[in-house]
């Protein structure tokens, strides 16, 4: 019998060395999962490790009939109750081993499965969490591996140690959110931002907070530019804050009036381009902003998300603007107790967040987004209860 150790990253993965190294009559024998790298037990890499069997030599004799055929890899089935073509005194044996293959296999097929019904039988201790989790907008998915880390990582006598258990779930959710990227203003040449995005979601509130932190905080050069002509009190409402805080606006209407725009403020430090809401369901609109960006060439390129909307939209919107995108800026954040959601999103791409707006005071409700500011939006002000 050839038995051989395999080893990847998911149950699905390995299970697919196993059948390409032994074929499909490969006989399990034992798998485990177990954390590769990291410190101090944090931020390792869950790896699965199958132990599977082969006989390279079956004697015939020895092959039981078809209604008694044993576990293959892709062909579960119990033995009968006939008897086995094996002594009398081994067959107990036999059929111990068998049903200790079988209860792996099932404890397999869970993992393959997403673990079945994990989130409902966790240890109560760690179910709070879960709910907690799930509560603050966190998919399912998501809180499965969150939880599944505590356990992995903490003694269970600490499941009921909040603080413990928050310190291990924060670490992690940081390492999911750890891309960020605030603006930094250009030197022989303007830094060219421009913020995309959906109606609604707060574009212009947010480069009037950007435009305000860098030129009266920072004694940055800014100036504005507005490519939302839909809306004429979107145009009014940036023009009248350029006015209060001593920066140039100018409003475009086409692509080549933008490249205009931008020559004329080849001075600044920063120019922020303030577009229209654009839906990602309507080609047009998309086409039209596509025209304004190809013009403007920008450095940052930043999608505009709002908390509130729900995590499928938020993940179309996404994928709708992601050819375009180079940022994400989060808004909205103090209005929502599902702000959890926008780990979902970070969890599948590798994009930074360079803002999170928690706020109208301009220019005070916004924050360079950090690992830290991210967990702390994501878990919440206040641990679950028991």
């Amino acid at each position: 019998m050839r038995v051989r150790r395999f080893v990847g990253d998911n149950v699905a993965e390995t299970m697919g060395k196993v059948k390409r190294e032994l074929g499909s009559e490969a006989v399990i024998l034992q798998t485990r999962e177990f954390k590769e790298g990291g410190f101090l037990g944090l931020f390792g890499r869950v790896k699965v490790e199958i132990t599977a069997a082969i006989e390279e030599n079956p004697v015939a004799a020895m092959k039981p009939p078809a209604p008694n055929y044993v576990y293959h890899v892709n062909d579960v089935k119990l033995p009968s109750t006939g008897p086995l073509s094996e002594s009398k005194n081994s067959s107990g044996a036999i059929q111990d081993e068998l049903l200790h293959m079988r209860l792996m296999l099932e404890k397999m097929n869970k993992h393959m499965e997403g673990l079945g019904e994990e989130n409902s039988s966790w240890p109560p201790m760690l179910k709070r969490w879960a709910d907690h989790l799930q509560n603050r907008g966190v998919n399912e998915n998501l809180v499965k591996r969150l939880i599944r880390q505590v356990q992995q990582t903490l003694p269970e006598d600490d499941w009921g140690d909040d603080l413990q258990v928050y310190a291990r779930i924060e670490a992690n959710i940081r390492q999911i959110c750890g891309q960020t990227g605030p603006i930094q203003p250009g030197i022989e040449k303007p830094r060219i931002v421009a913020l995309i995005g959906p109606t609604g979601v707060g574009k212009t509130t947010t480069i009037g907070k950007l435009a305000a932190g860098f030129s009266i905080v920072d004694k940055r050069k800014v100036a504005l530019i507005t490519a939302d002509t839909y809306r004429v009190a979107a145009v009014e409402q940036l023009k009248t804050f350029g006015e209060i805080i001593g920066v140039p606006v100018e409003v475009v209407m086409t692509p080549s009036g933008l490249r205009e725009a931008l020559d004329l403020h080849a001075d600044k430090e920063l120019i922020f381009i303030d577009t229209a809401g654009r839906s990602p369901n309507h080609e047009l609109h998309m086409s039209e902003l596509r025209a304004f960006l190809d013009k403007a060439k920008p450095d940052f390129t930043m999608l505009v998300m709002s908390a509130t909307t729900q995590s499928s939209d938020q993940l179309q919107i996404y994928r709708r603007f992601e050819a375009l995108t180079t940022h994400f800026i989060f808004t909205k954040l103090d209005e929502t107790m599902s702000a959890g959601s926008i780990i979902n999103l970070l969890g599948q791409t590798t994009l930074p967040t360079a803002y999170l707006t928690n706020g109208q005071n301009v220019p005070d409700d916004i924050d360079a987004a950090t690992p830290n500011g991210l967990a702390h939006y994501v878990l919440g002000e206040e641990m679950p209860h028991a």
